[in-house]
């Protein structure tokens, strides 16, 4: 028991020892490391005082198109071998579907048979009146040579009545021939009636395209009932496009027929297309007192489509500004104010650069900045790439 006392003590003096030799080393302090990071300078850019409205791009003019006839659809428009969609383009002038013609085709063979029947009887009732007024002509050369003689006594009365009835009874031939001629031109002219509504009708068995135009909507499929005035397919003119929005009275009598207005479009933010005021309204609206402008923007290549969103800018009175403008890219929800942002800026310390977290105030977007209107200067520099690695006052290291 004594000599596993003394091993006890020996082990124990000796860890001190060790303890003690450790205790009279440096101590070993761990270094963070430097996190890397892209950065970029904050650069001023120019900004107007204009107004920016939001507006939705629409077609020019929107048709819609139904049938004037009923019947099963049979055919639709072709395009690149497949049946007519939504997009596609048509020309002015395209058959957009066909109902089936054998309904409308029986009707239409049945009135051009009765206008020509017509037309045949008329021939021969106008040769009837030719017969009668040459037999008139006759019976009133007869009857006034039968007047001559009669008068000179050397013809019977007999014969001079007999050549008057007669003049009489070609008389009312030729009238009642005149008399025929009439109503069958009636009668021509109802069935020439008759054969015209007959073919328009069958003409109506296709839905043809009034304008080169976008196919909007479309409700229709082969073998589809259709009735007449239901609208089956929508049109839309976007060769030029229009944005409809409202100002105020202190914006609208800054704005004339035919000014250009810039026009920015959520779908191409690097680039800008140029709109121009078509119609300004010249009463505002009763409920929001503001007045509605429309401006019509090109759109040869069809760039611009249908429920797009933009912006309409409309110039302001003050001068243009300079304010600092931070990449998009740098940008971070702050963590104290839900309207404002965050970045992180690059400061120097003993030779080291240290990440701040600094909540900013956001002006407009300027391509791919952002104006600040407080908390940053111009030449400051932010963290644009590996922040979200980054607490406020992290060691970083810049790795552009």
């Amino acid at each position: 028991m004594r000599k596993h006392t003394c091993i006890c003590a020996a082990i124990l003096a000796g860890g001190l020892m060790v303890l003690g030799g450790c205790g009279d080393a440096h101590p070993q302090v761990s270094v963070p490391a430097a996190v890397p990071v892209q950065t970029a300078l904050v650069e001023e850019a120019a900004v107007d005082t204009a107004t920016h409205y939001s507006a939705t791009i629409e077609p020019d003019t929107t048709v819609e198109m139904a049938f004037k006839v009923d019947g099963y659809v049979e055919s639709l428009f072709q395009v690149g071998g497949r049946n007519l969609q939504t997009g596609d383009f048509v020309p002015r002038g395209a058959v957009l579907a066909r109902v089936r013609k054998s309904d409308y085709q029986a009707s239409l063979d049945a009135a051009r048979a009765q206008a020509l029947q017509a037309g045949e009887v008329l021939k021969v009732t106008t040769w009837k009146l030719t017969q009668a007024e040459a037999h008139y002509t006759k019976a009133k050369l007869d009857e006034e040579r039968a007047t001559a003689l009669y008068r000179e006594k050397a013809l019977p009365k007999q014969d001079y009545d007999a050549a008057r009835a007669q003049l009489d009874s070609t008389r009312a031939e030729v009238e009642a021939a005149r008399k025929a001629i009439e109503a069958q031109r009636e009668l021509l002219e109802t069935a020439r009636a008759n054969e015209r509504l007959s073919t328009i009708t069958f003409e109506d068995t296709a839905l043809v395209a009034p304008i080169s135009a976008v196919v909007l909507d479309k409700r229709v499929e082969n073998g589809t009932l259709v009735s007449r005035g239901m609208p089956v397919f929508r049109l839309g003119d976007v060769g030029t496009v229009r944005m409809a929005f409202s100002v105020p009275d202190t914006l609208v009598n800054q704005l004339k027929l035919g000014e250009p207005l810039p026009v920015h479009v959520d779908a191409w933010p690097d680039r800008s297309f140029e709109g121009r005021v078509r119609e300004i309204a010249a009463a505002a609206d009763p409920s929001t007192r503001l007045y509605r402008v429309e401006v019509a923007v090109p759109n040869a290549r069809q760039e611009l489509k249908t429920g797009m969103m933009g912006k309409v800018s409309v110039a302001g009175t003050q001068p243009v500004t300079s304010l600092p403008a931070v990449p998009s890219t740098a940008l971070l929800r702050s963590p104290s104010d839900p309207y404002a942002a965050s970045v992180f800026v690059v400061e120097g310390e003993q030779g080291k650069n240290i990440a701040r977290l600094k909540t900013i105030r956001l002006g407009q977007f300027v391509g791919r900045r952002v104006t600040v209107l407080a908390g940053l200067k111009a030449q400051d520099r932010v963290v644009t790439g590996g922040k979200q690695n980054l607490v406020d006052g992290a060691l970083i290291r810049i790795a552009e």
